[in-house]
């Protein structure tokens, strides 16, 4: 990532002074003149990346804008039709030309022997989340589900709002254009809100999953220089660090917005608490888990025409999904996992439907830690391919990680120890609530964890910052 786009990382003071000059001209401006305000400072947040790619934003919004305009003035279903194919096929052209070209002109060539030419455009940061944002409200708009915006000054502040423009949460239009014709103000209770979870958040990042990078990092390097015991560390390290990295960015990118008065849904909700690999996914970046389930696994039909047919729409919908994190085979091959999992619990589940005795165990409150512990190393072996350089690399891996024998080096060790700490506070959270029921404390305790916090994040921030993982999706 160019230093431009570095500098404005929400982990930086470059950004915690973009913020608070925003903030405060936000809070200084007349409430009918604010969305001016955050439009602004939006295009200016992306352009400190690449002024020329602002232009593709710009595009997006005003093909999708105009898209959606004709779907609801038109007077026929052929014309609202050719309104959101345009829609569509703009936003996948989009992501095919500057994500995928390369990849399967490549993988042509290797099948083929026939080679398409190459280019040399580089990925613009967040594409694959503003495209489907933007695509979202043109598929609301067709279906009914949304009113037009207001204007356009309101859609393209929808696209391009700053907190979540370049990785999430995939916000809906009909969550999010209400909100910028509301005319009530903020209350101090948003206010701290949104001010702990931006805490949280930066906590996540810099402490937990900045660090958790370096060992990561290291052992995918080189990664058969390490025993197979030590790949099983870096494994579950990973695991903990895109879920701290990218939790910690929601949080964070909620925060702001609700420090500039709008609210978003919550993006994670403690995944690695889940007992099935569908429970799994209302949990797990939940905007694009949603976003997947009714705009392509509802659009191939849902489970609406049969069991053959819904088992192929969730293994379709599972390798697109691993195609929209990245142009390479190993997220193909995730994808194919993750929709063999589902797959094997519709199995499961309708079988248990017929069975009664297996359904009484499987539900007892003694197997609940089993499916909890399954779930997670599914997840965690299904990250090895997820982090992998490549298809081939990542195959090895597994192969050696299944090797018994090996040792586990003690700085290892640790980090197991730690993924185990983590994992209990997830637990923690999901019995007990404890983030909720962090105002109730008294106000000594709450002081103490804070100053805790800050000293942690001074101490403990790596000396490099570390970009957030899914900026590069």
């Amino acid at each position: 990532m160019p230093d431009s786009a570095a500098s404005l990382l929400f982990n930086s003071y470059t950004f915690l002074a973009f913020f608070l000059t925003v903030a405060s001209a936000h809070a200084l401006t007349p409430m009918a003149q604010r969305r001016y305000v955050l439009l602004v400072s939006s295009y200016v947040f992306y352009a400190t990346w690449n002024p020329k790619y602002a232009l593709l934003i710009l595009a997006s919004t005003v093909i999708d804008y105009l898209a959606a305009k004709g779907i609801h003035g038109a007077e026929s279903a052929r014309r609202r039709r050719l309104f959101l194919t345009l829609s569509v096929v703009t936003n996948l052209g989009l992501l095919g030309v500057f994500k995928y070209y390369n990849f399967f002109s490549h993988s042509l060539a290797l099948a083929l022997s026939f080679q398409l030419p190459l280019h040399e455009l580089l990925l613009p940061v967040g594409i694959s989340f503003y495209t489907f944002q933007s695509m979202s409200y043109t598929i609301d708009v067709y279906r009914g589900r949304s009113d037009l915006a207001r204007d356009f000054v309101d859609f393209a502040l929808y696209v391009s709002f700053f907190p979540q423009l370049v990785a999430g949460p995939i916000i809906r239009a009909v969550d999010f254009l209400p909100q910028l014709a509301a005319t009530s103000r903020r209350t101090p209770e948003q206010i701290r809100l949104g001010l702990k979870l931006f805490m949280l958040g930066l906590f996540k990042k810099i402490v937990i999953a900045d660090n958790l990078a370096l060992l990561v990092d290291r052992v995918h390097q080189t990664p058969t220089e390490f025993s197979g015991g030590d790949l099983w560390i870096s494994a579950y390290a990973f695991a903990f660090q895109i879920y701290f990295d990218f939790s910690g960015y929601s949080d964070m990118a909620i925060g702001l917005a609700r420090l500039l008065g709008l609210e978003f849904p919550v993006n994670f909700r403690r995944p690695y608490c889940a007992v099935n690999s569908s429970d799994f996914w209302r949990r797990w970046h939940i905007s694009l888990s949603s976003w997947l389930k009714d705009y392509l696994y509802v659009s191939l039909g849902g489970n609406r025409k049969g069991v053959v047919r819904t088992l192929r729409n969730l293994m379709l919908t599972m390798v697109l999904g691993g195609l929209w994190h990245g142009a390479n085979w190993t997220f193909i091959a995730w994808g194919l996992l993750h929709g063999s999992f589902l797959i094997v619990h519709r199995l499961f589940k309708g079988l248990a439907t017929t069975r009664p005795k297996l359904r009484q165990v499987a539900e007892t409150r003694w197997m609940i830690p089993v499916w909890v512990l399954l779930t997670f190393h599914g997840w965690v072996i299904s990250m090895v391919l997820f982090r992998a350089v490549s298809i081939d690399v990542a195959f090895g891996m597994l192969s050696r990680m299944f090797v018994p024998g090996d040792d586990v080096a003690i700085t290892a060790g640790g980090t197991l120890v730690l993924c185990a700490a983590l994992y209990a506070t997830q637990v923690g959270e999901e019995l007990f609530g404890l983030f909720d029921r962090f105002d109730r404390w008294p106000l000594l305790i709450r002081v103490a964890i804070l100053a805790v916090a800050i000293w942690a994040m001074i101490l403990l921030t790596p000396d490099t910052a570390e970009p957030f993982l899914y900026f590069q999706f």
